[in-house]
C-alpha cells in the first residue's frame, strides 16, 4: 500500500504551552551548538495521550454523532504506543553528546502552562519564563519539547464528514536562552500523514497505524536533523618522539 505524506509546518497553529500568540519559526543558532562552554538542558512537557480528534464537530450533538460514527477508530487510537515520542528526548541528548556537548536531562515534565508568564517581550521570545532552570540546573540554554496533539484526526463540518482519517502529531520544539527567554530555535510542528487507498479497516486499522509510526519518524527527523551539525575540532599536533 502506497502512503502519501503531507507535512505542514504551520506557524499559525495554536500551540498550547509553547506560545500565544503564534510564534514564527526561528532557525537554530549554530553559534550556540558550537559553543562547548555552555551547558544545554533537554526537557519535555507532559505528553497528551494518543487519541482521535474530530475537528469541526463543534457542537455537543455534532461531536456525539461524529464520536459514535468513529468509535472503533477512537478506541484503536487510544492503544497506539507513545514510546517513539518518549524516546525523542534521549535521542536529542545522544545527538548532542556525539558532538561533545555537555548536556543535562531534566527528568521531570516541564508543566509549561504552570510557569510564570513573561511580560513585555515581543516576537522571538517565550511567553513563559524558563529562567528558574538556569540557576537550578546550571544551564545556559534549554531545548524544550512540547507535543500537544498525537494520534489520529478526521475532519468534520458540524455533522458532515469532510475528509478521510489521518495520522497526526503537533506541538513545537524550541531552544530557549534561560537568561533572556529568547528563542534561539523555534520549530512549530503540525504533521499529517494520510493513506493512499483504503484506510477504514477495523479493528486494527493497519494502514493508518503504519501512517502513525511513519509520522512519528518524520517528527524525529525534523527535530534531530538541525542538531546534527558537529562543531569543528582542531586536531592536536604531537611531535614525534626523538630516537
Amino acid at each position: 500500500m502506497r502512503i502519501k505524506i503531507l507535512l505542514i509546518l504551520a506557524a499559525a497553529t495554536a500551540l498550547a504551552g509553547c506560545v500565544s500568540p503564534p510564534q514564527t519559526p526561528v532557525s537554530l543558532s549554530t553559534e550556540i551548538l558550537t559553543n562547548l562552554e555552555s551547558r544545554i538542558g533537554i526537557a519535555m512537557d507532559t505528553l497528551p495521550p494518543a487519541n482521535l480528534q474530530l475537528p469541526g464537530a463543534s457542537c455537543l450533538l455534532c461531536l456525539a454523532v461524529a464520536s459514535g460514527a468513529n468509535s472503533e477508530l477512537s478506541a484503536h487510537a487510544k492503544t497506539l504506543s507513545m514510546d517513539e515520542i518518549i524516546q525523542l528526548k534521549a535521542d536529542v541528548v545522544s545527538t548532542l553528546k556525539n558532538q561533545d556537548r555537555e548536556t543535562l536531562v531534566v527528568d521531570k515534565p516541564l508543566l509549561i502552562d504552570k510557569l510564570p508568564k513573561t511580560k513585555r517581550l515581543g516576537a522571538g521570545y517565550s511567553k513563559r519564563d524558563f529562567s528558574s532552570y538556569a540557576e537550578q540546573y546550571q544551564l545556559g540554554h534549554m531545548i524544550v519539547i512540547d507535543i500537544n496533539r498525537v494520534g489520529m484526526t478526521r475532519p468534520y463540518a458540524s455533522y458532515i464528514l469532510t475528509g478521510a482519517a489521518q495520522a497526526a502529531v503537533a506541538g513545537c520544539v524550541a531552544m530557549v536562552d534561560l537568561k533572556t527567554n529568547k528563542y534561539n530555535w523555534y520549530l512549530p510542528i503540525d504533521l499529517y500523514l494520510s493513506v493512499d487507498g483504503e484506510w477504514d479497516e477495523p479493528k486494527d486499522f493497519p494502514g493508518l497505524t503504519n501512517a502513525y509510526y511513519q509520522v512519528l519518524e518524520s517528527l524525529r527527523d525534523m527535530v534531530l536533523s538541525p542538531l546534527n551539525t558537529s562543531p569543528v575540532k582542531v586536531a592536536e599536533v604531537v611531535s614525534p618522539t626523538a630516537k
